[in-house]
């Protein structure tokens, strides 16, 4: 972060600074992490409080501290230790952000969707990386405290950025979007996660169409033709609105699709591309990263180059060999969708026995036992072995036993990881997925220590 003098802090988010007028050169909501000379802003969460912990981000050498009206501990500053004060930190970091940003003219791409958000955002980042000095958010830090967080790692060094918005509600990807300012946005697609928050698949659209809302009419919409509930949403944006497909006709049609142990292999607009990433799925994520590097004038020639020694990050449809196994690592997350594409992985690569060990898919609300089901018919199918653990997982089981699969289910998480030593085989294919929450890396690392 670029040095910022508190008094511009203060009239950023419209608070009142007591204390001495100094500089800060960085943000932080946790004073374990925070850096000296860092402001420390105090968020009030479900299961803490910020203003709990401002002794110790003033040990850990914060510069200062943004602090809500109506807390209880300190509300007036010190020579040693400035004050702002806000009616609310967390609408405070958001504004403050927003100020930020805006002192930076970036080529800025903002990239949302149910599946491969995270994967699209590290492929553009890398196309980009060709021609411009680039920041991206780290991980998946993509909600309404990550995103903050992330602006305030841009210098002046920056030339382009890629962001990725997550959520889980109407407005959020509309409220991130005011502080990021995209010029290119990417949507993926729109699946069934969240539908717990927001009922049907049409509201997740809406939901992640947004971003299309949110582009400025000099901007571009980069959206994937082959989820009709998107396209027809195109309509929504001033922005020019550019389509890339494997199906559909569009500006970005992936021909020639090849896909193996080794990788993926298509072509667009007459240039080859080869990755060393697994999936069909990975196919639309390479295509929007090549499209945006189109947009900001990388040419497609540059991205293929480029992409060609791409990996995911951890626990995304990773390959791991094991001793005698090898495991498809994908525990990130899980929804219907990424569940049926990497299910479509494991049925499509050779192996002497393929096992699908699953877990709970959370944030589906009412058609959760009904798409469980549907992954248990679908990992019946591919693996000759289904083991799952999770209370919502039980369908699953329900749903491979009903398939003719052979099956087992656990409790949960623990009483699987104890009994895969007696259940597995030399040199079996093992898929291993579930929501974030089911922590499916122990199972993970249960396999690796047979």
């Amino acid at each position: 972060m670029e040095p910022m003098l508190l008094s511009q802090v203060a009239q950023a988010v419209e608070g009142n600074l007591t204390g001495p007028d100094r500089n800060v050169l960085g943000v932080s909501i946790d004073s374990r992490s925070l850096q000296p000379g860092q402001l420390f802003v105090a968020i009030k969460g479900p299961k803490f409080d910020g203003h709990d912990f401002l002794m110790a981000a003033r040990r850990n050498g914060a510069e200062a501290a943004l602090v809500s009206a109506h807390n209880s501990t300190d509300k007036h500053g010190t020579d040693e230790f400035p004050l702002i004060t806000v009616p609310d930190t967390a609408a405070a970091l958001q504004k403050l952000a927003g100020f930020y940003r805006q002192k930076f003219s970036l080529k800025m791409t903002a990239v949302t969707g149910s599946n491969g958000k995270t994967t699209t955002k590290e492929m553009t980042a890398r196309v980009l990386s060709q021609k411009y000095r680039v920041l991206k958010n780290q991980g998946n830090l993509n909600n309404q405290y990550g995103i903050p967080l992330s602006l305030f790692n841009v210098e002046a060094e920056h030339q382009a950025a890629v962001m990725e918005l997550g959520m889980s509600g109407f407005g959020e990807i509309a409220s991130l979007c005011r502080m990021v300012l995209p010029e290119l946005g990417i949507i993926t697609n729109a699946g069934e996660g969240h539908t717990e928050f927001l009922k049907d698949i049409r509201n997740v659209v809406r939901a992640k169409a947004e971003l299309l809302e949110e582009l400025p009419a000099s901007g571009t919409a980069l959206i994937n033709y082959d989820d009709g509930n998107l396209k027809t949403h195109s309509g929504k944006t001033k922005a020019r609105v550019l389509g890339f497909s494997i199906e559909s006709g569009s500006d970005y049609r992936a021909d020639d699709i090849e896909l193996t142990e080794q990788g993926i292999k298509f072509t667009v607009k007459g240039v080859r591309f080869h990755l060393p990433v697994l999936g069909r799925h990975n196919v639309y994520n390479a295509l929007a990263a090549a499209a945006a590097g189109e947009v900001w004038g990388v040419d497609l020639r540059s991205a293929a180059l480029v992409l060609a020694d791409f990996h995911p990050a951890a626990m995304r449809l990773e390959m791991i060999e094991a001793g005698s196994f090898k495991i498809l690592s994908d525990c990130y997350n899980a929804n219907p969708q990424s569940m049926q594409a990497a299910l479509a992985v494991l049925k499509s690569l050779p192996a002497k026995r393929k096992v699908a060990v699953l877990g709970d898919m959370k944030e589906l609300g009412a058609i959760a036992p009904d798409r469980h089901r549907q992954v248990g018919r679908l990992a019946a199918d591919a693996a000759s072995l289904v083991l799952t653990a999770g209370p919502l997982a039980a369908e699953i089981y329900q749903g491979a036993k009903e398939q003719g699969g052979e099956a087992r289910h656990f409790e949960d998480t623990s009483s699987l990881c104890q009994s895969l030593p007696g259940l597995l085989l030399p040199g079996d294919l093992i898929l291993v997925k579930a929501s974030r929450s089911m922590h499916f890396e122990e199972a993970l690392e249960a396999i690796k220590r047979i």
